[in-house]
């Protein structure tokens, strides 16, 4: 397959919306994060906004950020995630990380930034120009449905980046426990840096470590060419 980046119809609708739609979801997005949270409110009342896509904070447009939610037929919400590029500059993503760690903290969780330690594996070090951050990935239902759609919903996660960015670089991080059971893969993430993280939480031993998956502009490519249908049957 030959991607036109000129031609938003062809690869980003067709191929992409017209698949999940076939799986009975379909998607909206949007660069309004306070409607983002509304939305939320409503399907995730456990989860609070992740601290990426605090718009207070953070000046989030369509230029630099989108997010994008799922229903299902019945119009229920079953699915979020959400993108923004990083203002890396000349930075590496290492160095960026490494200077702007409180800008990925995980939501819900109080982070003892005194012991927390990130780890900047090579890939970190190389990646440098338009860095595509992702996140705010979840799917309801059973477990069953989320390994299905896992394939499908980063697939458009991909081409929403490529139409919107054309990125050099697309990263997130991953909970060591998903990333053990294969969640990674599914999404489509062709390198992994495992326990990049190693979060400390305040008044407390316990931690939480993180897995960051990445891909380059190159293996987007080579991700997107291959045949939909035998990436959901290795998900399967």
């Amino acid at each position: 397959m030959t991607f036109q980046y000129n031609s938003k119809a062809h690869f980003l609708y067709a191929a992409s919306h017209n698949e999940l739609q076939s799986m009975g979801v379909t998607i909206t997005s949007g660069s309004d994060f306070e409607e983002y949270r509304e939305l939320l409110a409503t399907a995730r009342p456990d989860h609070a906004l992740g601290e990426p896509f605090e718009p207070a904070r953070y000046e989030l447009t369509e230029q630099n950020a989108i997010w994008m939610v799922g229903r299902n037929e019945a119009g229920e919400i079953i699915h979020t995630q959400a993108m923004k590029t990083l203002p890396t500059l000349h930075l590496s993503l290492a160095e960026y990380l490494s200077r702007n760690l409180r800008e990925f903290e995980p939501s819900g969780m109080d982070i003892d930034y005194g012991r927390t330690v990130y780890r900047a594996g090579p890939g970190a070090r190389r990646m440098k120009g338009t860095i595509v951050y992702h996140g705010e990935f979840w799917v309801g239902g059973s477990p069953r449905r989320g390994a299905l759609l896992s394939p499908a919903l980063g697939k458009h996660a991909f081409l929403t980046a490529l139409d919107h960015w054309r990125p050099d670089f697309t990263f997130g991080f991953i909970a060591k426990s998903l990333a053990f059971k294969g969640f990674s893969a599914r999404f489509g993430f062709m390198h992994n840096e495992p326990d990049a993280i190693n979060y400390v939480l305040k008044n407390s031993e316990d931690t939480f470590a993180g897995t960051m998956g990445y891909m380059s502009s190159e293996d987007l490519h080579y991700a997107l060419d291959l045949p939909y249908a035998e990436q959901i049957a290795s998900a399967a």
